[in-house]
């Protein structure tokens, strides 16, 4: 499965740059010390409800579709499709799910736990879950750190325009 990037469905996107401890992934051998890619996701859907429990508190669900590159050019999930499922409870907790779906068809399950949040940094706790096909047999967990920068929304232009 391939996806092609095209600049209207990058718009207002969110680039992250990860590292994981490749020693978590014991279904690519050649693999060592660290993963390190590079993720374009964009927002598909975000919902937020405010609950009346307490002053401020509010619990999203927020999904993201994208791709992920290896950055060292090994095999290991580069070009594979990238899917978030982001929960949070705010002031509580935050997490979700992550999916990834390498050029194969063969898929990575693993599960996030925000850790620490100092944009543009995130920092993650995750556990594979489950794979397929040749990441069947995955196992493992660790840390990951992203970085990110959000692209300024389509249509908008940084250069002054007139109309004649």
């Amino acid at each position: 499965m391939r996806y092609d990037l095209n600049s209207s469905w990058m718009c207002g996107c969110v680039v992250l740059a990860l590292a994981v401890p490749a020693a978590a992934v014991p279904a690519v051998a050649e693999e060592a010390n660290q993963w390190f890619g590079r993720a374009v996701l964009v927002t598909l859907s975000s919902k937020s409800v405010k609950l009346e429990n307490q002053a401020d508190h509010t619990v999203s669900v927020t999904e993201y579709d994208g791709a992920v590159f290896n950055a060292d050019g090994k095999p290991f999930l580069d070009k594979a499709r990238y899917q978030v499922v982001d929960l949070t409870d705010a002031g509580t907790s935050s997490g979700g799910y992550k999916t990834f779906t390498d050029t194969d068809g063969s898929k990575v399950f693993a599960k996030y736990v925000l850790k620490d949040a100092k944009p543009p940094e995130l920092r993650e706790t995750f556990k594979f879950t489950g794979g397929t096909a040749t990441y069947a047999r995955i196992t493992g967990s660790g840390d990951t750190t992203s970085s990110w920068s959000a692209t300024r929304p389509c249509g908008m232009n940084s250069a002054a325009s007139t109309r004649n």
